[in-house]
């Protein structure tokens, strides 16, 4: 037999970190999931950190965890590392991530003046009253007292973490949060012994290491993460970034992991360039000689042997990529790289939280995998799955996995559904890597895929009459323009992100973002745009982007703008008196503006697709995804999943 080449030689090489060998050098980053009650980790929180041992990485960083009451969350999410009853369910998890070899590094933080989006019934704290943009209350300004009971917050942390038995722990200096507040003269306008000079602004930093390393036994790993740029005006840049790391490396730490931004932007979605930290870790290790771990928007172990084999960093971290393929580093390494489900970067589940973490491509994560996932059914059946869009395949690609024989029909001549259209936007690409992936599991699990293949009423009858079981996935299409506008340049905002409206001569247009708050009118904005119309978005709604991930509303309003896109909240279009005239009216009253002239792309609810007749009460047909009613990815992934187990 033929050995397997390592394709990444330089990636799944061993390294020596503090006291401790790792197998590889792929470390999965801090992600919190919120499965967590009460403060302490649940048993679906040790399964999420199991999945990603099993999956092949070197090293977990575990996230999320605080050191002290006075940064706690009333929902209680986080993981409370001062509170003793952590060291059972932490020594679980260290169990879970030793049994498959890999190691367990636990970062503790403090949050400071920034509550990440959830109340608290503690006042927010920092090293001087500045208010953080983000939140409503200017924080506290700490005491002396105040500073040095939260550094016995640390060490009680690390105390229970090492009695539970973690490999390590990492300081979370960076992201704009309490250590990092102290570090940069933006947030602290101290005149005592923690603030003016460079070195008392660092002296809180050095107290957290030296109470951390009295409580941890020789040998242990100690990182701590630093933003190499906070991306904010007045932040700390590179250049400070760099004696920030030579200090830290003086006093010892074992490794440095570097990141860029601050809360609210530090999450890359999928309009941000790739690897973005990867030029500011490379300056931080050849500044220290330190051991140097990179992460952000690192999506690939091809791009992560490429950062390593360059010298840029000597661990390259992933968060969202493993989140969606915990799997990955084993593909990788087994070079089967197709069969890799890759991360969108769309920020959709994986930031929401509600309650805890998912996965808009996997649908096992935040609701465990199901009992029959990869379970070879006790009948194989002949399964019909009608659409080619995510839950369609999702569908097919898990009842194919399970031994059935399984058949897609899709009406188009590509793969994709409502995707597709989505990926033809401005910098939405990526959203089409599900598809693509989907579309390999097809040809892996021998799925026989039939394009240009729509299914009328009479062919679901024949289908009927032949398949064990169908599953109906036939996806929803654009809302017309209302009645009214019979008459007036019109289009849809699908018609317009894949090209411009035939027939109509570039000018002036509205898009009448009627409600919805997400994506589409956005990037039918944009699309148009891009193409030099001039255009105005209008929303009844009284925020821009109000379902948008906050990671990717910014950067999305940044670009309309310097597009020169006027934005209207509060603004639908109505017809005037004669019924037929479109106005700009404001939803609370003021002058109306008429839009004579002017192309309307409208954008209300879509409308499921599904006219094969009454399905209801079959047990031997699944209705999935956007023909049950238009949601998102997340969504119909979910759907066709549990479908495609189930059958």
């Amino acid at each position: 037999m033929t050995p397997t080449i390592n394709p990444y030689p330089e990636l799944f090489s061993p390294i020596a970190l503090g006291g401790t060998t790792l197998k590889n050098r792929l470390v999965a980053l801090p992600a919190g999931t919120s499965l967590v009650q009460e403060g302490i980790p649940s048993h679906g929180d040790v399964e999420h950190v199991e999945r990603l041992a099993a999956g092949g990485v070197g090293m977990i960083v575990g996230g999320a965890t605080v050191v002290h009451p006075t940064t706690t969350l009333r929902s209680r999410k986080l993981v409370e590392a001062y509170q003793e009853a952590v060291i059972p369910a932490t020594a679980e998890k260290v169990e879970a991530v030793h049994r498959h070899g890999s190691r367990l590094v636990t970062q503790l933080v403090h949050l400071g003046r920034e509550f990440i989006g959830g109340e608290s019934d503690s006042p927010p704290v920092a090293p001087s009253p500045v208010k953080t943009v983000r939140d409503a209350y200017p924080p506290h300004e700490l005491t002396i007292g105040e500073i040095e009971d939260i550094v016995e917050g640390w060490r009680v942390s690390t105390e229970n973490l090492v009695a539970a038995g973690v490999d390590g722990l990492e300081v979370h200096a960076a992201h704009g949060y309490l250590v990092a507040q102290f570090m940069s003269p933006l947030t602290n306008r101290r005149t005592d012994c923690f603030g003016g000079s460079f070195e008392n602004r660092m002296r809180f930093g050095r107290m957290i290491v030296e109470a951390m390393r009295s409580a941890m036994p020789a040998g242990r790993i100690l990182g701590v993460r630093l933003s190499g740029e906070e991306e904010i005006p007045g932040g700390m840049t590179i250049e400070d970034c760099l004696p920030i790391a030579e200090f830290y490396a003086g006093l010892g730490v074992d490794y440095l992991s570097i990141t860029h931004g601050t809360r609210g932007a530090y999450v890359k979605d999928s309009t941000q360039p790739d690897a973005v930290a990867v030029p500011s870790a490379s300056r931080v290790r050849a500044a220290t000689g330190l051991t140097t771990l990179v992460g952000q928007r690192i999506r690939d172990a091809a791009t992560a042997e490429h950062i390593l084999k360059h010298g840029h960093a000597d661990l390259v971290g992933m968060a969202r990529a493993l989140i969606a393929d915990p799997e990955l580093p084993n593909k990788s390494a087994q070079n089967r790289l197709l069969e890799i489900r890759g991360c969108l970067g769309v920020n959709q589940d994986c930031r929401a939280f509600d309650p805890h973490l998912h996965c808009a491509v996997n649908a096992e994560v935040g609701r465990g995998r199901h009992r029959q996932a990869g379970v070879r059914a006790s009948e194989t059946k002949d399964v019909y799955v009608i659409g080619g869009g995510p839950a369609g395949l999702e569908a097919a690609r898990v009842a194919a996995e399970r031994g059935h024989r399984v058949s897609v029909f899709d009406k188009d001549t590509a793969l994709g559904g409502a995707v597709r259209v989505a990926a033809a936007a401005p910098h939405r690409s990526t959203v089409i890597d599900v598809i693509d992936y989907l579309g390999n599991e097809m040809r892996r699990l021998k799925v026989e895929v039939n394009l240009a293949a729509g299914i009328d009423a009479d062919d679901f009858a024949e289908i009927r009459s032949i398949a064990d079981h169908i599953v109906v996935a036939t996806g929803s299409r654009p809302a017309p323009a209302p009645e009214w506008l019979d008459g007036h340049p019109t289009a849809s905002v699908d018609e317009v992100i894949v090209d411009d409206p035939a027939g109509i001569s570039v000018g002036e247009a509205v898009v009448v973002d009627d409600g919805d708050g997400f994506w589409p009118a956005y990037n039918a904005a944009e699309s148009l745009a891009q193409r030099g119309w001039r255009v105005t978005l209008a929303t009844p709604l009284t925020a821009l982007c109000s379902r948008v991930p906050a990671e990717s509303a910014g950067p999305l309003l940044r670009r309309l703008g310097d597009a020169g896109v006027r934005l209207r909240v509060a603004h639908a279009v109505a017809p005037g008196s004669d019924g037929r005239t479109p106005l700009l009216q404001p939803v609370f009253g003021g002058a109306a503006t008429a839009l004579d002239g002017s192309l309307i792309v409208w954008h209300g609810p879509r409308q499921p697709v599904l006219d094969l007749g009454a399905l209801a009460g079959d047990d031997t047909i699944d209705v999935v995804g956007d023909c049950v009613t238009p949601r998102r990815i997340g969504h119909a992934i979910a759907e066709g999943y549990r479908a495609g187990c189930e059958i």
